[in-house]
């Protein structure tokens, strides 16, 4: 029996391992491709650019297909947890800007030294960050190239 793994999953799979910033980017890559929808066109591939290395990255090439090696993701680092998605060939795109009160509640996430102190806040952030509405998590901005 063989069992169709959650796009959850197979964000997990990929990144390696459950944490803040994983879930903060399977949300936005969520939302991106709601609010982006079909390709144009079937030669029309998604680029995405970011403003900060994270985790986060990762949901985006599983999620949304987007990769370093195929060049259409690509960092401008910033240290800003903003993110552009445009399909190629299309004059429109979508900015995703997480808001600053998501991020306070992730400052000191990673300074537990008990590992089952670090892993209840790991699942804290993530349960907070996947729970909140939409509004308040992020800012969604159409934008015309």
């Amino acid at each position: 029996m063989c069992v169709e793994k959650t796009p959850w999953d197979q964000v997990i799979d990929f990144h390696g391992h459950t944490c803040p910033e994983i879930s903060l980017g399977y949300r936005v890559a969520q939302i991106a491709l709601r609010e982006m929808g079909i390709r144009p066109t079937p030669s029309s591939e998604l680029s995405i650019a970011a403003y900060t290395h994270s985790c986060a990255l990762d949901a985006f090439q599983v999620l949304n297909r987007a990769t370093y090696g195929r060049g259409n993701l690509v960092v401008d680092e910033k240290n800003q947890h903003t993110y552009y998605f445009q399909y190629t060939g299309t004059a429109e795109g979508l900015e995703i800007t997480i808001r600053s009160e998501i991020l306070d509640r992730l400052v000191g996430v990673h300074d537990y030294k008990n590992n089952r102190e670090k892993q209840n806040k790991y699942l804290e952030a993530i349960q907070f960050i996947l729970g909140t509405e939409e509004e308040q998590f992020c800012t969604i901005r159409k934008v015309t190239s």
